[in-house]
């Protein structure tokens, strides 16, 4: 039983009730044990605080600590109620069993098993649970963080699927948790969306919690399932824990993990069919449709990441949360890097390989027309002669009369050498020679200069 507050003297005319009250300032809005009379703070009286609900809970302190103060929620094992510490500023969130399950043993055992699976995990990414205390009827009670956002399935349901690159950000939180929740030896066996919680960080980013270890499998050898025994949720279900087989461990909540992005970047479960036994029996037996057949738009490497988290077979799942998280990391920082390349692409000037020309200044008056201007692609090509050499070119005559030029200066050169070395005497009638063929030689070279000249400037026929 939960330690009880003092009762403070009743109101005249309020009935008395077996649940402790709790008082409120209505000033403040501060919560205070029953036996206080005024705010300690501001000095105004109190009064008793029904919370403005018919819970009998509500109002109830928990524990000696936790003032019931709102209903947040109910599931299938009970209620959740906004609690604040008569103490301290702050408020929990707490889970009580339902009334109809109080008197079942396994039911309380499953609960209390929640609490513990649940506190012996510490990360960000798993719901801190408080403590475990009774209420006043003896039902136990969760107190955990109170947590501000909803509920992924609440929020899937609302806007029908969730973009790449959120819903892969969403499970690796997940994975993160269920990295921690293994390395205790605990394995969820019921991941899907309504036990995943988002809230959202100081920047707008998600921040994801883990809930709900009511059913999850602890490794000190205990266990509240027998062997054939089916627990989970059948759209998220791995294949082994649908056939009830007794050694599921880590690599069953990659496969629901796997299932979870699944619904998150397709708007619906792997398996979707009315009844949970044709779902079950498609969990064992059937593929589920690939994402990029629902969405040809979803990158294969997403693709492949989910058809290996979901593999039938354990052996040939991606072994580990941690290598789930890995792989998603890997392809998140590809698609980023996609995503700057094609963002420097587009701020890069464009260049073009055609020439714009302006053309010709404007002439300030309107009545002188504009000067025809000619650009380079304008101007026409100049016709080329039949039989004419291109510009630059050597011809044969040219090369000819070359060759007469240098002939001629070295016989020049020759004779005058000879003249000058030489004596008529000793020479006789051989210079008379040498100056008749120095002539000549002069003359022929003269003629051929003389008839290059006249084939070069001779007109076409």
């Amino acid at each position: 039983m939960s330690a009880r507050a003092p009762k403070g003297r009743q109101p005249k005319g309020e009935e008395t009730t077996p649940y402790v009250r709790a008082k409120r300032c209505s000033r403040c809005g501060s919560i205070y044990r029953a036996d206080y009379r005024v705010c300690p703070q501001d000095g105004t009286p109190l009064e008793y605080h029904l919370g403005g609900d018919d819970d009998p809970l509500i109002g109830e302190v928990l524990g000696g600590a936790y003032c019931v103060v709102s209903v947040l929620g109910e599931g299938g094992m009970g209620r959740v109620y906004q609690a604040e510490h008569v103490r301290l500023p702050r408020r929990y969130a707490v889970k009580v069993l339902a009334s109809h399950l109080a008197r079942h043993g396994e039911a309380i055992a499953r609960f209390e098993r929640e609490a513990q699976a649940a506190a012996r995990i510490v990360h960000p990414n798993v719901l801190d649970v408080v403590d475990v205390v009774r209420a006043a009827d003896g039902r136990p009670c969760i107190i955990a963080e109170l947590l501000e956002g909803e509920e992924l399935g609440h929020y899937l349901d609302r806007v029908g699927r969730l973009p790449v690159k959120e819903a892969v950000e969403i499970c690796r939180q997940a994975s993160r948790g269920l990295v921690a929740a293994h390395g205790a030896g605990i394995v969820h066996r019921d991941l899907k969306p309504s036990n995943l919680f988002i809230g959202k960080e100081v920047d707008g980013s998600p921040h994801v919690k883990l809930l709900d270890f009511g059913v999850a499998k602890m490794g000190d050898g205990a266990s509240l399932t027998k062997t054939g025994t089916v627990v989970g949720t059948p759209a998220f279900m791995a294949p082994e824990q649908a056939r009830g087989l007794p050694d599921v461990d880590g690599r069953a909540d990659v496969y629901s993990l796997g299932a979870v992005l699944y619904s998150l970047i397709t708007g619906r479960p792997p398996f979707d069919h009315d009844e949970p036994a044709n779902i079950l029996m498609a969990v064992v037996n059937d593929e589920p449709p690939p994402i990029r057949q629902l969405d040809p738009s979803l990158p294969p490497e997403l693709e492949r990441i989910v058809q290996h988290a979901m593999a039938k077979d354990p052996t040939q799942r991606i072994a580990s949360a941690a290598d789930l998280d890995a792989r998603l990391g890997a392809f998140t920082s590809e698609i980023e890097r996609a995503s700057i390349f094609e963002m420097s692409r587009a701020s890069m000037p464009q260049h073009s390989n055609t020439i714009v020309d302006p053309g010709p200044p404007r002439m300030s008056s309107p009545s002188i027309p504009p000067p025809s201007v000619a650009t380079p692609s304008m101007v026409p090509p100049q016709p080329t002669l039949p039989g004419a050499a291109p510009p630059g070119a050597l011809t044969t005559t040219t090369l000819l009369t070359l060759g007469g030029l240098v002939g001629a200066s070295l016989l020049a050169l020759i004779g005058t050498v000879l003249v000058l070395v030489s004596s008529r005497r000793e020479l006789g009638d051989s210079s008379a020679l040498l100056t008749a063929l120095y002539l000549s030689v002069v003359l022929v070279s003269g003629g051929a200069i003389v008839a290059s000249r006249i084939t070069q400037h001779r007109p076409p026929k």
